[in-house]
């Protein structure tokens, strides 16, 4: 096995719960986003496509300038 392999396999990986959303259909984390949208109340609409199964689903995020910290 070479370094970069080793050096992959010894990096941790955030815990799910920090990896996004996950698809309700098959769990899998990677979407392809289709559609962003500005709303009047400043947050923003996106409509995404699970890349394994299809599966369609809407998120709507607040820009990082109206997150309170």
């Amino acid at each position: 096995m070479n370094e970069s392999m080793e050096a992959s396999r010894s990096t941790p990986q955030p815990p799910l719960s920090e990896r996004g959303i996950a698809c309700p259909r098959c769990g899998c984390c990677h979407f392809r986003t289709t559609h962003t949208e500005p709303l009047q109340s400043g947050r923003i609409r996106r409509r995404k496509v699970c890349r394994h199964c299809g599966h369609k689903v809407v998120t709507y995020e607040l820009p990082p300038h109206m997150i309170k910290q």
